[in-house]
């Protein structure tokens, strides 16, 4: 038994009552080895010192780390993250104290595609709309909201990592078309290859029926759909985002739907979530909204919480887990001790 290597996970991993919520997370494998785990007593954002000090991993949701978060926080090696976003996490602060960050992306494509296609199917069919019309017992408007289809139609994918490609995969069946993609790490021969355009973004926008966003939040996508994008979108379109809240200018966008210059949307992610009671968006007809859990099934935390606790037994081992995105750390002198007695004490137990 490893009771020399700790391993915290963070407490909204438990529901109100105080229960495990996602009961096949695979804490089980940790137990099999021996490797002790405890979930932290508070959802403190940002998380403060004194509650990562004393574990070498820690199994984290969206709470985010500041550079005050790793003050003398010597002994922590690895924050897993569940799922692919990482803007929650000062990676350079991260770094400085010696502490790899993962994601878990091959978990995450499958689900968050899926969830993608389910809101791009519910605009294109005004799932929303008609469900009122039943529940408001008004099903002679029905004539009024006439739907259309992916087929014909031309996608356009603002990022083109693994869930913009499963997201391509899942597409074919529908026949749309044309898919385009807007991407600055991906050439235009590897989009190709997978039956995708690669465009820029103007381009991308002026010609796409429905605009999906499936890139990170950055320095460089903050805000990347501000009033200027909508201005050059049709005026027939459709926009999705399961990515991140901030990446779309939530006041452009209400504008933008109020005024007609989209048709609808369909919005998993906001710029302040919970969002505000008093939002404008709250109260339109064409756009649908999620609450950041469109992609949330069964299978998806069974897969994320497997792929954090198999990073988590990595580290145990002494090895580098998948899918490091601060890769700087790699090369720092403290992290590399850290793992070698790792390491030692997984070959001496």
């Amino acid at each position: 038994m490893n009771q020399n290597f700790q391993v915290a996970l963070v407490a909204d991993l438990l529901g109100p009552d105080g229960q495990v919520v996602f009961q096949d997370f695979g804490v089980d494998l940790l137990a099999d080895v021996g490797i002790p785990y405890r979930y932290l007593e508070e959802d403190l954002r940002p998380v403060i010192p004194d509650q990562i000090r004393d574990y070498d991993v820690v199994i984290s949701m969206g709470q985010p780390y500041v550079p005050t978060s790793f003050e003398g926080v010597k002994r922590l090696s690895l924050i897993a993250r569940t799922g692919v976003g990482y803007d929650m996490v000062d990676l350079d602060a991260a770094t400085e104290a010696e502490v790899m960050v993962t994601i878990t992306p091959e978990a995450t494509k499958k689900p968050v595609a899926s969830a993608t296609l389910a809101l791009m199917l519910g605009l294109c069919h005004r799932i929303r709309i008609k469900d009122a019309i039943v529940r408001e017992n008004n099903w002679s408007s029905r004539f009024n909201h006439m739907g259309c289809e992916i087929r014909d139609r031309v996608i356009g994918l603002i990022g083109l990592g693994q869930i913009g490609q499963e997201v391509v995969a899942l597409l074919k069946a529908f026949e749309p078309a044309e898919i385009l993609a807007s991407d600055p790490v991906v050439t235009g021969e590897e989009a190709a290859k997978i039956g995708v355009r690669l465009v820029d973004k103007d381009t991308l926008l002026r010609q796409s029926d429905f605009v999906s966003i499936h890139c990170p939040l950055n320095t460089h996508t903050h805000k990347l759909m501000s009033e200027q994008e909508f201005r050059i979108m049709k005026s027939s379109a459709f926009l999705i985002n399961t990515a991140r809240g901030p990446i779309v200018d939530q006041t452009a966008l209400t504008k933008a739907l109020l005024e007609g210059w989209i048709q609808g949307a369909a919005i998993d992610v906001f710029e302040q979530e919970p969002i505000d009671p008093s939002d404008p968006l709250l109260s339109l007809e064409n756009i649908i909204l999620a609450p950041h859990a469109s992609a949330w099934t069964y299978e998806l935390f069974r897969d994320i919480g497997h792929d954090c606790i198999k990073a988590t037994m990595a580290v145990a081992r002494g090895e580098v887990p998948p899918y490091v995105v601060n890769k700087a750390v790699l090369e720092r002198p403290g992290l590399k001790n850290k793992l070698r007695r790792y390491k030692e004490i997984w070959e001496n137990q």
